[in-house]
């Protein structure tokens, strides 16, 4: 979008002189009623600016044709208008009209080449003009923002087209690899084979959870992901998720503790939904923690009568003005620490838009060298009261 400058704007008035006199200017004025401003120039440098609605008003007031008809007009010119270089664009000028203070904006502007008088700009042209840059570039954003989503939307149907024609051979692939890997028609010689399809086994299941996670996110964005609601048991999926994850937190030589409150009330949530959050929240610890560290996992009633589930870890940590952008799908920080970690950058994100669609959310605070702490808050009103006492009475 091209945007116009003070030449294209300008009017050729033909200016005054300091030296022409108030009777002079009167007379332009009463012969040309659409004349509103005219430059006052000395040997083509502007220094001044008459204003018909200034002028007039103290040259027709009692006694003001007697007092200044012979004398020069730079006796009521305004001596310091707003001068501007014909190259200056009309943003600038808008910001220096309105915006400086320094000079009235219905007198306009003045406009030179190179310090000689070019022209006069008016105020309201200059309006009209920023008035359509503002609709044309309202009108850029909107088709931006629409592009923006017809992309976005095509990614989401590529991705979840892709998760699923992806899913199927691979299924097939874990399925006979553990067919093999169970010696169901006989055994495998020589033994070094059992290595390999357990590689592949392995290998399989790490490729399927990817491509599970692009098909959560692809669900999320599109809007298609529904929650199942049931009443669940908190510390029972904590424990679930922690002997499911401690093979690979003993083999990264980290230790994983939980603190579960005593009173910690039923959740109404989609179990699928929560074990994933801790399913992800741990993994992310286990993979950016190095040897030797700890993970613990809490989980109570928050102040505000939600519950609060947190994972913290004593790993790497994560930057400051990097944390939000972990939070963003496919994002990750680099450094030499994660460049060994594989995964899609979706862990996170899914998390945190799980956690929204409970009306809740996820929180990250972290510092480089001592590790993160990643919190899940729920709302008061996912959590089930419990069942009042029951009392039996007898009848005689």
């Amino acid at each position: 979008m091209q945007i116009p400058i003070a030449r294209d704007l300008a009017e050729r008035v033909a200016p005054f002189s300091s030296r022409t006199t108030c009777q002079e200017v009167f007379d332009r004025f009463m012969a040309s009623g659409s004349l509103l401003n005219v430059p006052v120039v000395n040997d083509g440098r502007p220094v001044g600016m008459v204003s018909r609605q200034d002028f007039l008003l103290v040259y027709v007031r009692l006694y003001g044709r007697e007092i200044y008809g012979r004398r020069p007009i730079s006796s009521l010119m305004n001596r310091y208008p707003l001068v501007v270089d014909a190259s200056e664009s009309c943003e600038q000028i808008n910001t220096r009209l309105f915006g400086s203070g320094l000079s009235s904006p219905l007198q306009g502007y003045i406009v030179t080449d190179n310090g000689t008088y070019f022209g006069l700009g008016a105020a309201a042209t200059l309006m009209r003009v920023m008035a359509g840059l503002t609709e044309r570039r309202a009108q850029d954003l909107e088709r931006q923002r629409q592009r923006a989503e017809a992309a976005n939307q095509s990614k989401t149907k590529f991705l979840a087209t892709m998760s699923h024609e992806l899913r199927t051979p691979l299924n097939a692939i874990i399925g006979f690899a553990d067919l093999i890997r169970m010696e169901l028609y006989g055994e495998m010689q020589p033994s070094r084979y059992k290595e390999y399809v357990a590689d592949i086994h392995n290998s399989g299941i790490h490729l399927l959870g990817m491509i599970n996670e692009l098909l959560d996110m692809a669900k999320i964005e599109a809007g298609r992901s529904e929650l199942n609601e049931t009443e669940i048991v908190v510390p029972e999926i904590v424990d679930e998720v922690v002997r499911m994850l401690r093979p690979s937190i003993t083999e990264s030589g980290l230790t994983i503790s939980t603190q579960i409150a005593e009173d910690l009330p039923t959740l109404f949530a989609d179990e699928q939904q929560i074990r994933r959050i801790l399913v992800n929240l741990v993994s992310n610890a286990v993979k950016f923690t190095p040897p030797q560290g700890t993970i613990s996992v809490v989980a109570e009633v928050a102040g505000d009568g939600g519950m609060r589930i947190a994972v913290h870890d004593t790993g790497i940590g994560i930057p400051a003005d990097k944390l939000q952008k972990v939070l963003e799908p496919f994002e990750q920080v680099e450094n030499s620490f994660t460049r060994t970690r594989a995964g899609t950058g979706l862990g996170l994100p899914l998390a945190k838009a799980m956690a929204e669609a409970h009306d809740g959310a996820l929180c990250l605070e972290s510092e480089i060298g001592m590790g993160t702490t990643v919190c899940v808050c729920l709302p008061p009103a996912r959590l089930v009261p419990p069942a009042p006492d029951r009392q039996i009475t007898e009848v005689a």
